[in-house]
């Protein structure tokens, strides 16, 4: 795929197989002809409203066929889209935006747009124009809107003169670092294309021209953009959900014979806890689940397998590393249920891309023995967005630092152990400690902290808030959350609270989290995933 772009992909099937569904939602459709022309209108608009390669757009919305069209829109002008986590706070939203500085921020939903409009963005960050999705501007609003159809009134639906490189940044996507401090983590196609080809090696079940993916995952999320690039590459067919929802989940699963889908471990769980006729629903036409993001235990893969009777692929990857470049496929599922148990507890093996673990002073450790986990491959981002410090500590001698702690075994299995960044995964999606731990230091009755995460059945991970009082102070757990909420997206807001006389500290004054870690993990057949 070396060279290509993905509307190189998207624009040969939009000619050869024209009507074809590309992405489906609530009974709307748009053919891969339909969606190719419309992509080539919104890019021309972009183009005559002055946006150079290697701009930014932005996107505020829940999943919708917009948000699909948009991302190829911007692909074919050269423009990286920034797709806004519609779960943080408005604040949040606003530091991104300050940091990324898009020339547009299309929004859907009023609640969005009133969110937006209170922020008065057009001052924070000059130049910006707001477009309604749907809609108009909200209702007495601050700031000038344009509507969707008036942004792209009179552009031609022919493919914009535009030449975009291998090379050129596909879309920016924010993760928070350790600091607290948003990093924007550029992804070119060159990328991308490179994640796409790991994942066809791993396996080829579900990819083939026409296969029907349902997608529930947040199109914020690298795993969102993703299942919509792979669809594009293989002339496959999105079949999208605004947000998850069980019953509805796996009436869609079954009502439009979907081929694949992905599930984080919490929702695997959900369904089959929560639907009771599940094992009764017609699923024949089901080829892989992927699955991947947060602890799985071996029974419930063993009831899924029953239940879904289909192949089962584990992925292991990070945002910086374009998604999944490490696979547990199906043929290893079969081994481990042949004999094999220990191999669950596997993320699975590198896949058409370079793996080391190493010690703290970068020498690769034996078999078997812990060390942190570095990458190499043409999947490996370009950089973060306007961070030279943060790249440099990121990529070393062209290894990407994974941060997290793993050992790999003899025949190239790798097994996760534990995290140098802290970081919690909680229901697939990454929370930060040290960020949720400056909004609490902001409490007047919180003198010290630390956030961990502890096993949860439903999330694999929760936050746990370990505090010392100020002053003796004992704020109860109802006026904490409530502290954060007005500062945090709900996902990051700790729900459970402890108070202690103070934490545990190193010679150097590190807070030791693991040893705040152990009571809860103790016996945990996995740490992280």
């Amino acid at each position: 795929m070396s060279g290509l772009r993905i509307t190189d992909w998207f624009e040969y099937t939009a000619v050869a197989r024209p009507d074809l569904p590309f992405i489906s939602m609530r009974g709307r459709t748009f053919t891969y002809a339909q969606a190719d022309a419309l992509a080539n209108q919104w890019a021309n608009a972009l183009i005559a409203r002055g946006l150079q390669v290697g701009d930014r757009l932005a996107v505020l919305s829940t999943n919708s066929l917009e948000m699909c069209i948009l991302l190829m829109a911007a692909a074919k002008a050269g423009i990286a889209p920034v797709m806004l986590n519609y779960r943080l706070a408005p604040v949040e939203w606003a530091a991104i935006l300050k940091d990324s500085e898009p020339r547009l921020l299309f929004v859907r939903g009023d609640e969005y747009a009133q969110a937006i409009d209170g922020l008065a963005l057009p001052a924070l960050v000059p130049g910006l124009e707001l477009v309604a999705i749907e809609g108009g501007a909200p209702p007495q609003a601050r700031c000038e809107w344009l509507t969707l159809d008036a942004f792209a009134a009179g552009r031609p639906v022919s493919r914009p003169a535009r030449q975009v490189d291998a090379g050129d940044m596909l879309y920016l996507i924010y993760t928070s670092g350790t600091t607290g401090l948003p990093k924007g983590v550029m992804i070119s196609h060159a990328n991308v294309l490179a994640h796409v080809e790991q994942s066809m090696t791993a396996t080829s079940a579900g990819k083939a021209p026409g296969e029907r993916a349902l997608v529930t995952t947040p199109l914020y999320h690298a795993a969102g953009i993703h299942r919509i690039v792979n669809a594009a590459v293989t002339s496959g067919t999105v079949v999208l959900m605004e947000h998850f929802d069980g019953p509805e989940f796996v009436d869609t699963l079954e009502r439009e014979r979907i081929n694949t889908c992905n599930m984080v471990p919490a929702i695997m769980q959900s369904l089959l806890e929560g639907i009771p006729d599940i094992a009764s629903r017609d699923f024949s036409q089901l080829k892989v689940i992927y699955y991947g993001a947060a602890p799985v235990s071996v029974p419930l893969l063993k009831r899924a397998l029953q239940v879904f009777r289909c192949d089962l692929i584990q992925g292991y990857g990070l945002t910086e590393s374009s998604g999944g470049f490490v696979y547990l496929n199906e043929v290893d599922h079969a081994r481990a249920l042949a004999g094999h148990e220990h191999l669950l507890g596997s993320t699975g093996r590198p896949v058409l891309a370079q793996v080391r673990i190493v010690d703290e002073d970068g020498n690769d450790v034996p078999a078997g023995e812990p060390g942190e986990l570095l990458v190499r491959g043409p999947n490996v981002m370009m950089g973060y967005w306007r961070n030279p410090e943060a790249t440099s500590q990121a990529l070393r001698n062209g290894w990407l630092h994974s941060g997290d702690v793993a050992s790999m075994d003899a025949e190239g299995y790798i097994y996760l152990r534990d995290r140098l960044k802290d970081m919690i995964v909680t229901g697939g999606t990454n929370v930060y400690p040290r960020e949720v731990e400056n909004v609490l230091l902001a409490h007047a009755a919180i003198a010290d902290v630390a956030v961990i995460g502890v096993p949860d059945e439903k999330w694999g991970e929760s936050l746990l808030a370990v505090c010392v009082a100020r002053d003796g102070q004992r704020p109860t757990d109802e006026s904490l959350i409530a502290f954060c909420r007005e500062r945090l997206g709900g996902f990051k807001i700790p729900r459970q609270y402890t108070f202690v006389d103070a934490l545990p500290r190193n010679a150097s004054g590190k807070v030791l989290k693991r040893s705040l870690r152990e009571p809860y993990w103790a016996g945990a057949a996995r740490a992280i995933a």
